[in-house]
C-alpha cells in the first residue's frame, strides 16, 4: 500500500501534485490512500478524491501512533510538505515502513515557516528524499533525487483555438512570491484583453476592487476553467515547477513566465523573460496575441505534445515504481 501523507488546509500546488500522483498510482493497480494530518471543513480535495474513488483518512480521528505502528516494511509512506515529513520521520523510528519525502517549496520562506523548512531539510537523512525542481534539489543538505511534477496526459490531442478577445489568467496563491502585484500591473497595460484571477491569499485586496480583473476566488479545480483561458501568466519571483503550468499546457493554454525555478526547463525561450525584467511579459502578450489562427493552434499543440513526452505521469512511472520498490 502507498500512503500519501500531507497536512493540507486548502487546494494548491502540493494538493494538485498529490491528486495526480494518486490517480497515477491507482491507474497502475497499486493500492493508494491519501492520509491527512487533520480534517479541515470544506476542503475541496475530499470531494475530488471521493469522485475518483481514492480512499482517504484523517490521523486526527484516532491516535497517530496507532496508524504508523500498524504499517509493515511493504508499506510506503510518501510525505509532502514540512509538517508531514517531520512527523513521518519521527514515526519511522518506531515502525519499519518505507518513507519517502518530497520537497516542494520553491520560494524563500521567512519567520516560523523558514525555521520549520530548515528543520525539514536537516532531518531529511531519516528519509528517501525527492525534489520537484532542480533549484530545490540543489538546496538540500542530504541526498535527494529529482522527480519533477507531472500531470496525467490527455488524449487525443486537440489544438486549442483562441478567443476573439484574448483571455489571460493567473492561477495560484495571491502573494508577493507568485507576483500577483505584477499581474495586476500588466492587466492595466492590456485593456484589450480580459484578465482572470483564480486563487486567494494575503494580497487579495490587490484584485478585489480592480475593474480590469475578473476574480474567481479559490476554485475546487481548474479543469472546467482551462477552456476559458488562452494564456496563463506566471510573473513569479520564485517557483519550483508549478503544477498550474503543466495543467495549462496539457490543456493547450500558452504559458508565459519569468525565468525562475524549473520553468526554463519546461518552456521555450519565446515564452520566458528574466525575473528582473518581468515587465517584458507585456511584449510577449502582444506577440502571442498577434499570432494568426494557424500559428496559435500549432503553438497550443506543441505545448500539449511537450507535456506528453516529458511531463506526463506515464513518463514518470518507471522512476516512481523504483523509488517505491514496486518492481
Amino acid at each position: 500500500m502507498v500512503y500519501l501523507f500531507v497536512d493540507s488546509s486548502g487546494f494548491g500546488g502540493i494538493e494538485s501534485h498529490i491528486q495526480q500522483l494518486a490517480l497515477l498510482i491507482q491507474s497502475r493497480d497499486v493500492e493508494v490512500e491519501v492520509v491527512y494530518f487533520r480534517r479541515y471543513p470544506g476542503h475541496p480535495q475530499y470531494q475530488q478524491l471521493t469522485d475518483n474513488h481514492i480512499p482517504f483518512r484523517f490521523l486526527s480521528d484516532s491516535p497517530s501512533i496507532r496508524f504508523f505502528r500498524s504499517l509493515s516494511q511493504d508499506d510506503v509512506v510518501h510525505a509532502h510538505g514540512y509538517k508531514a515529513s517531520i512527523m513521518a520521520r519521527f514515526y519511522r523510528l518506531l515502525a519499519p515502513f518505507r518513507l519517502i519525502s518530497s520537497f516542494h517549496a520553491g520560494e524563500s520562506l521567512t519567520g516560523r515557516l523558514a525555521f520549520y523548512e530548515r528543520l525539514n531539510a536537516y532531518t531529511a537523512f531519516l528519509s528517501y528524499n525527492l525534489a520537484v525542481s532542480l533549484p530545490i534539489l540543489k538546496r538540500q543538505p542530504f541526498r535527494c533525487e529529482l522527480l519533477r511534477n507531472f500531470v496525467l496526459s490527455k488524449s487525443p490531442l486537440s489544438a486549442k483555438k483562441r478567443h476573439s478577445t484574448l483571455q489571460v489568467g493567473f492561477v495560484g496563491r495571491l502573494s508577493m512570491e507568485k507576483g500577483i502585484d505584477r499581474f495586476v500591473t500588466l492587466s492595466r497595460e492590456h485593456r484589450q484583453c480580459q484578465f482572470h484571477v483564480f486563487g486567494d491569499g494575503d494580497l487579495a485586496n490587490l484584485v478585489s476592487d480592480e475593474p480590469a480583473l475578473e476574480w474567481h476566488g479559490a476554485v475546487t479545480s481548474m479543469d472546467p476553467h482551462w477552456q476559458c483561458l488562452d494564456i496563463l501568466l506566471i510573473p513569479s519571483r520564485a517557483e519550483g515547477l508549478p503544477m498550474a503550468a503543466l495543467e495549462a499546457m496539457a490543456n493547450g493554454v500558452i504559458v508565459l513566465a519569468t525565468r525562475v525555478g524549473d520553468l526554463p526547463e519546461l518552456l521555450s525561450d519565446d515564452c520566458l523573460v528574466n525575473e528582473s525584467q518581468w515587465q517584458r511579459l507585456s511584449l510577449l502578450i502582444n506577440e502571442m496575441g498577434s499570432l494568426n489562427k494557424k500559428a496559435w493552434m500549432e503553438k497550443s499543440y506543441e505545448l500539449q505534445q511537450r507535456i506528453i513526452e516529458q511531463y506526463s505521469g506515464e513518463s514518470r512511472w518507471a522512476q516512481l515504481s523504483r523509488i517505491y520498490l514496486l518492481s
